[in-house]
């Protein structure tokens, strides 16, 4: 579940950077939205893992 979500904001993200490129308005708001959705697929597998080594360490005999 986590990869499918990874994946559409990464692939999303690469999309809307390039797109701004060719966008006759708003360049700027799309490459920062691009950047923004990129940065979220970066940080979903840090905060996942961060998460789930908290949890481990609280549940540990």
């Amino acid at each position: 579940m986590l990869f499918a979500l990874y994946a559409i904001l990464l692939l999303g993200g690469m999309y809307l950077v390039g797109a701004s490129f060719a966008s006759p308005m708003l360049q700027g708001l799309i490459f920062i939205a691009g950047v923004l959705c990129i940065s979220a697929a970066v940080a979903v597998p840090v905060v996942t893992q961060h998460r789930d080594a908290g949890w481990q360490r609280s549940h540990r005999d």
